[in-house]
């Protein structure tokens, strides 16, 4: 376990018995491995909400608005197609630079915590970019793993214009 997964599990605890998913399918539908950090993060907490607000996207999930598979089914063309038509866009959508959006968790808002993945790079060097909820309103990238990201937004260390929870109480709620 990492550094980022025991602060956060020591920030808001997972539940007892998280239900664990089969990886396999996941990578093979989606074309492509996925970070091992965030396979681990979504192994120890499965399906739920931190603060009511951030919920993670997992592996078949019986609700298709949490299934990983599901949520990106044609999600990242559907992005670059409405970012190609405005002045501004995420520079990675910019003359076909062959990035794809990959949610990997979203908040009750419509808002998006995305990779940002590469076939010629590794998983665990994917940046994460925030969008809001009207993709061509706002976006906001950051060089670190998703559990790090989601560790900074949790913390306040990470001030989002976009993704802004609750951090009064920060917990974890499981959906069953």
């Amino acid at each position: 376990m990492n550094a980022t997964l025991e602060a956060l599990i020591r920030l808001a605890p997972p539940p007892a018995q998280p239900p664990t998913g089969d990886w396999e399918p996941v990578e093979t539908a989606l074309h492509r491995e996925l970070p091992a950090d965030y396979k681990a993060l979504v192994d120890t907490y499965g399906s739920g909400a931190f603060c009511g607000y951030i919920e993670l996207l997992v592996p078949t999930d019986v609700r298709k608005a949490y299934d990983i598979v599901a949520y990106n089914d044609g999600r990242s063309d559907f992005a670059a197609e409405i970012w190609e038509e405005e002045d501004e866009q995420p520079e990675e959508f910019s003359d076909d630079l062959g990035y794809e959006l990959i949610a990997w968790a979203k908040t009750i808002d419509g808002d998006t915590l995305n990779w940002l993945a590469h076939p010629d790079q590794k998983p665990a060097s994917w940046r994460t970019l925030l969008v809001s909820r009207d993709v061509t309103e706002a976006w906001e990238h950051y060089d670190t793993p998703a559990p790090a990201v989601l560790l900074g937004l949790l913390t306040g260390d990470i001030a989002s214009g976009i993704v802004v929870p609750d951090r009064t109480h920060v917990t974890f709620e499981a959906y069953a």
